[in-house]
């Protein structure tokens, strides 16, 4: 069986919406979500982030029984103090954050809530001194990709119970596997669809950014949180294939490669266009569960539905898995090969873009068919 934990929804009809989707697949589940408090709710403490853009409830109450909810679904809740920003030592706001961080805790421990997502080391090792009965899941957002840092940062962090390694190294077979034997103890899951320009040197600086990110200072985007994505939004849309292709998404036919690996956990990502567009990915997780189970169940499904920062894309909505998923990157090259990519991707091996320029071979041609189908209209005066 494969657990997958998704971002939890924003009311208790969305709850049980994304749980239906556990009835209706076999090799997979939905078996935790996760989840921060929205700013100006009074339990929350400054270590989040501030990515829950629900404003319409703010109140403890409201999220405190989302939360009951899902537990009472026999679903776990994660809790989300994963701001990657170090803690700033200032005596006039740091005794204030601790308090919120107590009052917050306290709560959690009330509801049964054992699971905590943090990503300062810092923020870890406070917790784990004052707070024992928590255990800590270390974030994404350290953005590890070495052998040495993860020998390093568990050493430092014996207190970490699993460890969602950087999008990064999805490919790195070899260091995923040399993780697994030697932190058998330590629960490895991995980010299947975010979908997140390769290698950005902007991502930390994405992370960073709060709900005020979007706010322009003297109207100038380098003194705005745009500035992040300014970057990578501009090459996602001018080579759209080209970024599906070589990104370090895990596909749902890919799972199973994990999994003898050791590795049978996956984080869903997404939580950030639920207010926007929630139904279109709870669609999105409902067929990646269906096409882990027979990829004959997402054969119409476009691949770019499998990832969070590829949609809504007009050319990758249409390369549908029954037409291009077989000019894909197969994914015996990474496992045989995938330890090489950080040091020779697009200067010794091209594969990838190889497999780019198939696909975007198929789909003009596919266009130019479509175009002589289609028979102009004359009307006669």
């Amino acid at each position: 069986m494969y657990n997958f934990s998704v971002p939890m929804p924003y009311t208790i009809e969305d709850i049980d919406r994304i749980l239906d989707i556990n009835s209706q697949v076999h090799k997979s589940a939905i078996t935790s979500m996760y989840a921060c408090v929205p700013r100006g709710c009074e339990v929350f403490t400054g270590f989040e982030q501030s990515r829950n853009f629900s404003f319409k409830d703010v109140s403890w109450n409201y999220w405190k029984s989302l939360i009951e909810y899902t537990l009472n679904k026999n679903c776990e809740f994660i809790y989300l103090l994963n701001s990657p920003r170090p803690l700033d030592i200032d005596p006039s706001d740091i005794p204030e954050k601790l308090e919120k961080l107590e009052l917050l805790l306290t709560e959690l421990r009330k509801l049964g809530v054992k699971k905590l997502r943090v990503a300062t080391g810092q923020l870890m090792t406070y917790i784990a001194k004052h707070y024992s009965d928590f255990e800590i899941l270390a974030s994404t957002s350290l953005e590890y990709k070495t052998i040495w840092e993860y020998q390093n940062f568990i050493s430092f962090h014996p207190e970490v119970k699993q460890i969602v390694p950087s999008h990064d190294v999805n490919k790195n077979f070899k260091l995923l596997l040399h993780l697994r034997k030697r932190y058998p103890d330590i629960e490895l899951e991995l980010m299947v669809n975010e979908g997140c320009l390769q290698g950005c040197p902007n991502r930390m600086l994405h992370e960073y950014i709060s709900i005020d990110g979007k706010i322009f200072f003297n109207n100038d985007i380098c003194l705005s949180g745009v500035y992040a994505t300014s970057f990578c939004n501009q090459i996602l849309t001018r080579y759209p294939i080209q970024s599906l292709v070589i990104g370090t998404h895990i596909f749902p036919w890919d799972v199973d490669k994990y999994a003898k690996i050791g590795i049978n956990n996956f984080k869903l990502v997404g939580r950030d266009g639920y207010n926007s567009n929630f139904n279109y990915y709870l669609e999105g997780y409902r067929m990646y569960l269906k096409g882990i189970d027979n990829v004959k169940n997402i054969e119409s499904y476009p691949l770019a539905g499998f990832t969070h920062h590829l949609q809504n894309n007009s050319v990758l909505e249409q390369l549908t898995v029954k037409d291009y998923k077989k000019y894909l990157p197969d994914i015996k090259h990474f496992i045989k090969k995938g330890h090489l990519c950080s040091n020779i991707c697009a200067i010794e091996c091209k594969y990838c873009y190889k497999c780019a320029e198939k696909i975007q071979k198929a789909y003009q041609k596919k266009q130019k068919e479509q175009s002589k189908k289609m028979i102009p209209i004359c009307i006669k005066s």
